[in-house]
């Protein structure tokens, strides 16, 4: 009992929301990765396929980003089943970057904001997912500026960000 108080208590002390108190404590994370970007003087999100092909925006080999067909294979093809989905968007003003096992994965400067799908796994699947191209969204909550230097909003729908 101590240390599910302590637990709840690191998940309230750093920010995290009660879907993520949920999660944990039935053995579930959420993985996300970049589905669409809203480029700069561009109104609405694109595609990351439409990035490069039709703004010749092209993002590092190592980010965490596809379609949302080819994010949902990719699980199915690793097994690993996902219960829920949801989107988010993260604000690209200044420097975003991803830790890829010890090197930086950085957010182009031409895009304003990421949209995220977002899924939730079994908490066993997360290293799978990593290793796969998903970003483990309480990593980066838990460890902030150490790991990551971004905060997910939410509460935005699927269809805002493109899908």
């Amino acid at each position: 009992m101590k240390k599910a108080i302590v637990l709840l208590s690191a998940l309230a002390l750093f920010g995290c929301d009660e879907d993520d108190v949920k999660n944990t404590l039935t053995g579930k994370a959420e993985v996300f990765a970049v589905v669409s970007a809203e480029v700069e003087s561009v109104d609405g999100y694109r595609s990351v396929e439409d990035l490069e092909n039709d703004y010749g925006i092209t993002l590092p080999d190592d980010f965490p980003s596809g379609t949302e067909s080819a994010l949902d294979s990719k699980l199915n093809s690793l097994g690993i089943d996902f219960d829920d989905t949801s989107c988010g968007v993260i604000d690209t003003t200044g420097d975003v970057c991803f830790d890829d096992g010890g090197d930086s994965v950085c957010v182009p400067d031409e895009i304003e904001n990421i949209g995220l799908k977002l899924y939730t796994i079994d908490m066993g699947d997360v290293d799978d997912a990593y290793k796969n191209g998903f970003y483990p969204k309480l990593a980066a909550e838990l460890l902030g500026d150490t790991y990551t230097d971004f905060d997910i909003k939410e509460d935005v729908s699927c269809s805002s960000i493109g899908l």
